[in-house]
């Protein structure tokens, strides 16, 4: 009987499954925007209908009633519903729609071998079913009569006419003998899908059907996967609730900034009240501390909001603010705010264990499955988890579906690699192609990325603001809160050392910042053996990427919380943190002085926002008459002792690995001239004519083999030793604007000799292959490509007789049906594991694969051994045994880092 029909190996009846994903799609469309027109719902709803037709397939049935395995001559039951679908049924008047309805059904489950089925060596399958059809046709006319004549009341339900189903015996007889991709039927989404930008300008009518078929498929997509869940899942969650919460409106959130800045008038409400760009694609470019995430709840205010950023501790600070402010407006904010990251699980668990929630495990879950189909009013994410869908990878509909009639904000892009900037340039020029609004909030932005998304979402002069220069921020654009100098060291740090301890000692908070561990490490080691000798008392702390992740959180509470906190109780005990550039963005502190290595001018803006951040939005000049940003330069031939030697001397750790030699040099040499002049900096036609001097000429590489151009460089840095520059809000932009506008503007000269076009080459030469219809074959490459993951986790090798042995214990003390992942992973994984780049990694030599054995209760069964086993391997999955030394004040050593 059709009725014992499945859809899931879980046995979940096939009628009743297509009930839940067309109940799924009504749920969307009672809160979804009513702009979308009302044919585009109609066929979602025949989609949802007709989507999972091929499983009555016989074949598929005993395979997933595990009957009998599937033969080699099964076809996907995605592609097996086309059979039973009359396209001449529908009744459009957007003729395109049934192409649209047919393409979605076909690919809702994408496979691999799926373009073997259309033009490959597997198109034969395709005919050898049509003809099985053909030749039985009186059987299959009664199979698929009897699955009708159920579904049939589904259909009449919702409007929709049952007579579009049925054997659709003109497609068996044409698909006996022809392939189905020539048939014209469909076109496979993931290749090409895309034409170039002069192509598809030029195709009559091809934006209204990209956008139906991204809103049809993606959100057939998510209907069919939130069904399942439901289905399948002892949550307790109900199908409506794929679309939960609703959105909160500006006078709401009004209401809530009201009561937070204790008045009725503050810059981001006189914003929308001067521009009429709420909702609307725009680019806001504003200081640190000014208010950008407060600006982004009252542009996405009446919508659903999904907020991008680059790092995770950021990205867990604003799923925080952003719970708080729904808790002010009356809602719950755990029910409308969510948060998505490769650590979120373990967030979100920790966060409802200390508040006590009832079976943390269990709400976690529930938590994780809303998150991921994106069913809340607030999606908070780090950008590697929606990014990617620029890549087109299969499935990828299901994102673009949501943020089409919802408003995506894109925190920090300056924060990402060339290649990811291009791909986010790429993710908002086709979400604004689709009809999404997108909000580009950051503290700088180079010139050929703002102009280059300007042209992309097609923004007027007025969608691309810098805040400073609008005329009610005119005093806070000429306020001033550092004053920068330069020492020069040779190497071994020494009158670095001295000003750093200086500095403490005469009552300061010291923030050193390095390019490198290594560097970090070497420059601590050198204060510690000052401080000793001479005996001086003043707290130091290490702080970088390669600790163990417990320590590293308790490392950054205790700077935030004790160090150097941003508030204006904070005690006055002076100290010293020594760091990378995770402070940048992550930590929100206070220093009075910074010691940092030369970077790009846009980073090393980010750096400088951590001094003087009390004074961040208050207009006036507050920079000391002494430095408090002291850029350190290295003129010895190495930059820490474990890096290789140059035959020029060095500058800095890290060039050319963290960051571009050239940019950093470029963005330095731009600072020196400003100094020249006064502490002005020149428009950009004078700076281009006096980068041709061979003074500056002689600081940057011109052959292959050429030296000499650090030590040119440093020269000059000596010339100006004793000088300082006072760099206001305005100037700060200004700087990055330059220095990014001299390397753009200079790759249009045929005279201009310096190479500094690595940056903008990879970010055009990505944006150039995206744009030529680059798609992703699987989502795992897609994500791979954007995060350029080169980090592995791992335990120290010191660590690892006492990690087994937690481990041991751990199983020994609970039944296998007791342990739990959490707990693992929140309670144990943090006391051993620590990040380390596998480029350090001797492609792999150093790493040791977890001996699972070892760590198994000796006294058990081989049932339950294996049952552990199973578990440890599946938990355990991408840990390593780091053959490296850990040290609990400096962290993983590696030596010989390069």
């Amino acid at each position: 009987m059709n009725s014992q029909q499945w859809a899931k190996s879980s046995g979940v009846l096939l009628t009743t499954h297509t009930d839940d994903v067309l109940k799924a799609v009504r749920a969307l469309q009672d809160k979804l925007p009513n702009e979308v027109p009302g044919e585009w719902w109609l066929a979602l709803r025949y989609a949802a209908l007709l989507h999972d037709l091929g499983k009555l397939d016989p074949a598929f049935q005993a395979r997933i009633k595990k009957q009998e395995r599937g033969n080699s001559g099964d076809i996907p039951h995605s592609i097996f519903s086309l059979f039973f679908i009359k396209p001449e049924r529908f009744a459009f008047t957007a003729p395109y729609l049934a192409h649209v309805i047919i393409s979605a059904v076909a690919f809702h489950h994408w496979r691999d071998n799926f373009p073997d089925y259309l033009l490959g060596n597997r198109e034969s399958r395709i005919k050898a079913k049509a003809a099985e059809l053909d030749e039985k046709a009186t059987e299959w006319l009664q199979l698929s009569k009897e699955l009708i004549e159920e579904l049939t009341l589904l259909a009449e339900a919702h409007n929709l006419d049952a007579d579009v189903m049925g054997l659709n015996r003109m497609l068996v007889e044409y698909l006996r003998y022809n392939s189905l991709g020539a048939a014209g039927l469909l076109l496979p989404p993931y290749t090409l899908v895309y034409l170039p930008e002069q192509i598809r300008d030029k195709a009559a009518g091809k934006e209204e059907i990209d956008r139906a078929r991204i809103f049809i498929a993606g959100n057939l997509m998510r209907a069919d996967h939130f069904a399942s869940m439901v289905e399948e899942s002892r949550m307790g969650l109900d199908i409506q609730a794929i679309e939960s919460g609703r959105v909160f409106t500006a006078k709401e959130i009004e209401g809530f900034l009201n009561e937070k800045f204790k008045q009725k008038d503050y810059w981001q409400k006189a914003f929308f009240e001067k521009y009429d760009l709420r909702g609307k694609n725009l680019v806001l470019v504003a200081p640190t501390g000014y208010g950008k995430t407060e600006f982004a709840y009252l542009w996405g205010a009446g919508k659903k909001n999904f907020f991008l950023l680059p790092m995770q501790a950021a990205v867990n600070k604003i799923w925080q603010r952003t719970r708080d402010m729904v808790d002010k407006i009356g809602e719950k904010g755990e029910e409308r705010v969510s948060l998505l990251h490769s650590d979120a699980a373990l967030e979100i668990y920790t966060h409802l264990k200390m508040a006590d929630a009832l079976d943390g495990e269990s709400n976690t879950r529930k938590v994780m499955e809303l998150a991921r189909h994106l069913a809340r009013t607030y999606i908070i994410a780090t950008a590697d988890q929606l990014a990617p869908a620029a890549l087109r990878y299969p499935g990828y509909e299901r994102i673009f579906a949501a943020l089409m009639h919802g408003v995506l904000v894109i925190d920090e892009v300056q924060a990402y690699d060339p290649r990811a900037a291009a791909i986010i340039t790429h993710l908002v020029q086709q979400n604004a192609y689709l009809g999404g609004g997108n909000l580009i909030i950051t503290a700088t932005l180079p010139s050929f990325i703002r102009e280059e998304m300007k042209r992309r979402m097609n923004l007027a002069d007025n969608q691309v603001i810098r805040l400073i220069d609008e005329p009610e921020f005119k005093e806070a654009a000429a306020s001033s809160r550092h004053r920068l100098g330069f020492i020069v060291h040779a190497g071994e740090y020494a009158a670095a050392v001295t000003e750093i301890i200086q500095a403490a000692t005469g009552g300061k908070k010291v923030l050193v910042v390095m390019n490198t561990v290594s560097a970090a490490c070497d420059i601590f080691d050198k204060i510690v053996a000052r401080l000793q000798q001479e005996q001086v008392d003043v707290k130091i702390v290490l702080l970088h990427s390669r600790f163990i992740a417990r320590q590293r959180k308790e490392l950054e509470e205790l700077i935030v919380e004790k160090f150097m906190p941003n508030n204006p109780e904070r005690d006055t005990n002076p100290c010293i943190v020594v760091a990378t550039q995770i402070v940048e963005a992550s930590l929100d502190i206070d220093a009075d002085i910074l010691f940092t290595e030369p970077s790009p001018a846009d980073s090393l803006i980010q750096r400088m926002g951590r001094v003087f951040r009390r004074f961040a939005r208050k207009p006036g000049d507050f920079a000391p008459p002494e430095p408090n940003v002291v850029v350190i330069v290295n003129e010895g031939s190495r930059t820490s002792g474990n890096d290789t030697a140059s035959k020029d001397l060095l500058l800095a750790s890290g060039l050319n690995r963290v960051y571009n030699r050239d940019l950093t040099a470029l963005s330095t040499v731009i600072l020196l001239m400003a100094m020249e002049k006064g502490g002005n900096f020149a428009p950009l036609e004078d700076v281009l004519k006096e980068l041709e001097q061979k003074k500056w000429q002689s600081c940057f590489k011109k052959s292959k083999n050429e030296s000499g151009f650090n030590k040119n460089l440093v020269k000059i840095l000596k010339e100006v030793s004793g000088k300082t520059l006072v760099l206001t809000e305005r100037q700060k932009q200004d700087w990055v604007e330059l220095t990014y506008s001299v390397i753009s503007e200079g790759r249009k000269r045929e005279d201009f000799k310096l190479s500094l076009h690595d940056y903008i080459k990879t970010y055009e030469e990505t944006l150039a292959t995206l744009d030529h219809g680059y798609c992703s074959d699987r989502k795992r490459d897609a994500e791979r490509l954007f995060r350029e993951v080169n980090n592995v986790t791992g335990i120290p090798v010191e660590l690892k007789e006492a990690f087994y042995n937690t481990i041991r214990a751990w199983l020994t003390g609970k039944r296998s049906g007791e342990l739990n992942f959490f707990e693992l992973a929140i309670d144990i994984l943090p006391d051993f594991t620590v990040s380390c780049p596998y480029s350090m990694t001797l492609e792999g030599e150093k790493l040791e694969k977890l001996d699972m054995e070892a760590m198994l209760p000796p006294d058990i069964g081989s049932e339950e051994r294996k049952k552990l086993r199973d578990k440890l391997e599946r938990w355990l999955d991408g840990i390593f045994i780091l053959e490296f030394p850990y040290d609990g004040i400096k962290g993983l050593v590696i030596q010989n880092e390069q």
